[in-house]
């Protein structure tokens, strides 16, 4: 289930404000969940203060059941530190892997930055019909 839970975003003039933020997106039971990704509003909030834009810089799992897809999605920024991230995804595979039986091949090992990424990982993973 997708379910988001409140945290505190900073805009570009320093001011904090609270707004929802999704960890996980589960786009089967919550299709509205897609729409908001495909345009980019999943995890972006509007500073109540000064009106700026502000995309929360937090990791979420992406989940489409039906298509048999599940990615990590980070945040574009941290697309420096992608060996990283991509051995920490590894590893938590590995140790999830070691209690639970096995996955199928799209059980979370991908990792894209960014949500312009994630999409062009979707039209890649989802060829048109």
């Amino acid at each position: 289930m997708s379910k988001p839970k409140r945290g505190t975003l900073e805009c570009s003039a320093g001011h904090r404000f609270e707004a929802d933020v999704y960890r996980s997106a589960n786009v089967t039971n919550e299709p509205s969940l897609k729409d908001q990704i495909l345009s980019g509003q999943l995890n972006h909030a509007r500073c109540p203060a000064c009106g700026r834009d502000v995309d929360a810089a937090v990791p979420f799992l992406y989940h489409d059941m039906a298509a048999g897809q599940l990615v990590w999605v980070y945040p574009a920024a941290l697309v420096d530190q992608a060996a990283a991230v991509r051995e920490k995804v590894r590893r938590s595979h590995e140790i999830v892997g070691s209690v639970l039986p096995e996955q199928s091949p799209g059980s979370g090992r991908d990792v894209v930055f960014g949500i312009a990424e994630l999409i062009s990982w979707l039209n890649r993973a989802s060829p048109a019909t």
